[in-house]
């Protein structure tokens, strides 16, 4: 049997995962992967807060929701269209999306939504998004709302929303959904 460390290129070569190379007793285990290659990270401080940078208001024009199944605890609601408009960003939402939450408890709705954005530079990015919606019972607190987007897009120009992790903030904006969008940084 061989014996390892073994770089990443001999592991490919020789069509092999790290966890494969694990399973089989190639890596001895006392070590990291990054250690076995000669690359192990430097030590970095362990971060205090998340800091975050405003990327874009985002407002949403929906259809009311139609409700499926017996219970109703899933429900359609249409994207029909919108606005963003950000420093680096702007533009428009167009359909298809929609919204499919689920409703889990009288006070929790988990989000799930996709939809298209044009920017005014006529590039199409396709954003999905997860979230929460916690509405605590009358006066025993305030409302949860929050999304977490993912972008994807082919354009070059903005590529770099799909190497960010961002998080949408509700705000109301009446008959509208409406997020202000951070990214993480």
């Amino acid at each position: 049997m061989f014996k390892g460390p073994f770089s990443r290129r001999q592991l490919g070569q020789w069509g092999l995962s790290a966890t494969a190379v694990a399973g089989l007793g190639l890596w001895t285990g006392r070590e990291t992967l990054a250690q076995a290659q000669g690359t192990a990270p430097a030590p970095t401080p362990r971060p205090e807060a998340l800091r975050s940078e405003f990327l874009m208001d985002l407002i949403l024009e929906t259809s009311p929701a139609v409700a499926i199944g017996e219970r109703g605890d899933r429900t359609a609601v249409a994207v029909t269209g919108g606005t963003f408009e950000g420093p680096k960003l702007r533009g428009t939402v167009i359909g298809p999306g929609a919204d499919w939450p689920l409703r889990m408890s009288d006070t929790l709705r988990i989000l799930d939504v996709r939809t298209i954005l044009v920017t005014d530079d006529n590039q199409k990015i396709y954003m999905t998004y997860r979230g929460v919606i916690h509405t605590p019972p009358a006066g025993q607190g305030s409302r949860y709302w929050r999304t977490t987007p993912i972008f994807e897009t082919d354009s070059a120009k903005y590529r770099w929303l799909t190497e960010l992790v961002a998080v949408g903030v509700n705000y109301t904006v009446p008959q509208r959904v409406a997020y202000r969008i951070f990214t993480i940084l």
